[in-house]
């Protein structure tokens, strides 16, 4: 990804993604910073947006991709443990 469409994801611009886009976005990046989920009005929105077999698609690639992730985050650190290799510096990861 460019540093733009990184920044459009960062500040989620309604105005970048279509509507769909956005609703899926927005609910995703809700329920994955929010301790208690997404909020009612998110989750209405997602509901209303989208089919149920649409929400467990968007579901199901959000769990594989957080899944691949954490396991991608797990190795690369066992790798630079085993190499010896020094950590990423913490300052240039962009906060959500």
């Amino acid at each position: 990804m460019s540093r733009e469409e990184v920044l459009d994801l960062r500040g989620l611009d309604p105005s970048r993604f279509d509507e769909r886009e956005h609703a899926a976005l927005v609910w995703v990046r809700a329920t994955l910073t929010n301790p208690e989920g997404a909020p009612a009005k998110v989750e209405e929105r997602f509901c209303s947006t989208f089919t149920t077999r649409d929400r467990r698609r968007i579901i199901a690639a959000m769990k594989g991709m957080y899944f691949f992730n954490l396991t991608g985050n797990t190795l690369d650190t066992w790798l630079r443990k085993l190499l010896r290799r020094p950590d990423y510096q913490l300052d240039t990861v962009c906060p959500l």
